[in-house]
């Protein structure tokens, strides 16, 4: 879709921009300014990525790149290695997918060009066979302008984890002040305007990795993300957005919507679909104990709607017909082969949280779309897929919820008699959190009182979740920043759950 005269003046604007534009504490010179990156792991596999920043604003011709893979931090015990040529054609970024190699086995890397050697990254390949604990942090929602990442560099500081979950809102595309002023903290994202073309895009990317604990979280270990809604535009479904308007001379929504797809391709390390059109779903086993599912809930949607009549179609869905019939495919084979645990990545709140007879109270969650929610429950219950846990964000805030399928009628709060599920949604990593208005923060006791599934629920807090599972066990435990104002590592564990294997039911931990 993009000519390549296009693409080449997106990557040189990129270009020019971050001769001049540096976030404090990233390195200001050099080839790899915006760090290392891994991601997507396998059994035998794993993506390792960086960024080369030009050191020729005028045009450079492409960049060969040395990448080598070791089982030691001084890269001496080398196991793969080989070469890459990038070029404005991908904004000179490199991906590389790594085969070969032993499962559950720490490994390190690094890229080297034009007489440079980027930082080492460490990263890890899925356990296979018999598992005995996986451990994850659940992350979402980092609005550059909003504050400091510090959620990052908790994450990056922990030596436990196996792998980073991210369910979305990586960028926002929003223009400077329309959701949080970074002028204060020298945190204006680029461009100044709102993302829109392929080079803005980039150009956003390019200044959330110039960020030194988001490079650090990235360095440190591999991600498995998933897109939301600002990866695009505010709101975004299959056909449209709401911050999308092609009177304000933003364009067709095709052509955006492929931008934004393209740089997200370019500038996380994700395995890339052979299909055409949009395909971010995909499973990762690890073992016997986990097979973890990643959704995309947001780039094949239909369009939010709000009256009854359009809420109740059967016909709706949140995942598009290709994905759901995928998704219950998978959770088939997974109870299938005995494995332990089925848990869904995607991003916005699956449970209801609207009582009978009230008007829906977030059309953009699954509550929107409960024809296309029903139809999960019934494949869960169908099919007796058991040992479900959901994997939620969006919401600026830390929830914990069982998943019956009528919580008001046929559902025991104590018991958990009834739920076919447990959810974990993840606060926000540095945007405003769900009760920072006071009109918000007056739902809180409304939503304690009409929602008996509802086990935890914290909205002014930012942070993240350590996710711990083993055979007989997931526990969750949230974990708080003081503040996003200025860099800390602090962080302050606030809550933590237990479901055990065959409940279906949050108990505190």
């Amino acid at each position: 879709m993009w000519s390549a005269a296009a693409a080449a003046a997106a990557g040189a604007a990129s270009r020019e921009w971050l001769a001049h534009a540096q976030a404090p504490g990233a390195p200001a010179e050099g080839l790899f300014r915006h760090g290392v990156a891994s991601g997507d792991p396998l059994a035998d596999r794993l993506i390792l990525w960086t960024r080369v920043t030009p050191a020729d604003l005028r045009a450079p011709a492409a960049i060969d790149v040395v990448w080598r893979l070791a089982s030691d931090a001084r890269l001496e015990a080398v196991v793969a290695r080989g070469s890459v040529r990038t070029s404005a054609e991908r904004d000179f970024t490199v991906k590389v997918d790594v085969g070969g190699l032993e499962p559950g086995r720490t490994y390190y890397y690094a890229f080297d060009a034009a007489g440079q050697r980027s930082p080492v990254g460490r990263s890890k390949t899925l356990p296979a066979g018999a598992v005995d604990r996986v451990r994850m942090a659940l992350v979402c929602c980092s609005n550059y302008p909003s504050g400091f990442f510090n959620v990052y560099r908790s994450v990056a500081n922990r030596a436990d984890l196996d792998v980073v979950v991210h369910v979305g809102d990586y960028i926002y595309e929003f223009e400077n002040g329309r959701y949080g002023d970074g002028s204060g903290l020298l945190r204006i994202p680029e461009p100044r305007k709102e993302a829109v073309t392929l080079g803005d895009y980039r150009i956003r990317y390019a200044t959330y990795r110039s960020d030194p604990d988001l490079q650090e979280a990235h360095r440190q270990h591999p991600f498995i993300a998933v897109w939301d809604d600002h990866e695009l535009a505010n709101d975004a479904w299959s056909g449209g957005a709401t911050n999308h308007n092609p009177a304000q001379g933003e364009g067709d929504w095709a052509v955006r919507q492929a931008a934004a797809y393209r740089a997200y391709l370019e500038w996380l390390p994700v395995r890339e679909a052979t299909v055409p059109g949009i395909r971010l779903y995909r499973s990762f086993r690890f073992g016997g104990l986990m097979d973890l599912v990643m959704l995309d809930t947001r780039g094949l949607r239909d369009k939010q709607v709000t009256t009854p009549a359009a809420l109740g179609d059967p016909t709706r869905s949140i995942l598009g017909a290709a994905q759901e019939a995928w998704l219950f495919d998978q959770l088939r084979s997974s109870t299938g082969a005995g494995t332990a645990w089925r848990v869904l990545g995607q991003q916005v709140l699956f449970s209801r949280m609207t009582p009978p007879g009230w008007p829906v109270l977030s059309n953009d969650s699954w509550d929107g779309y409960p024809s296309a929610r029903d139809r999960v429950l019934d494949c869960l219950a169908a099919e007796r897929v058991k040992d479900v846990a959901i994997l939620s964000g969006d919401f600026h805030s830390s929830w914990a919820l069982d998943v019956p399928r009528d919580p008001w009628r046929q559902y025991q709060a104590s018991s958990g008699e009834g739920s076919l599920a447990v959810e974990l949604l993840a606060p926000a990593i540095s945007s405003p959190p769900l009760f920072s208005t006071p009109d918000r923060k007056q739902q809180e006791p409304l939503l304690r009182t009409f929602l008996p599934h509802l086990k935890f629920l914290e909205g002014d807090s930012r942070g993240y979740v350590l996710i711990d599972i083993s055979q007989k066990r997931i526990q969750a435990d949230w974990y708080f920043v003081p503040t996003v104002l200025e860099r800390t590592a602090a962080e302050t564990r606030a809550a933590g759950f237990v479901c055990e294997r065959g409940t279906s039911h949050l108990v505190p931990a």
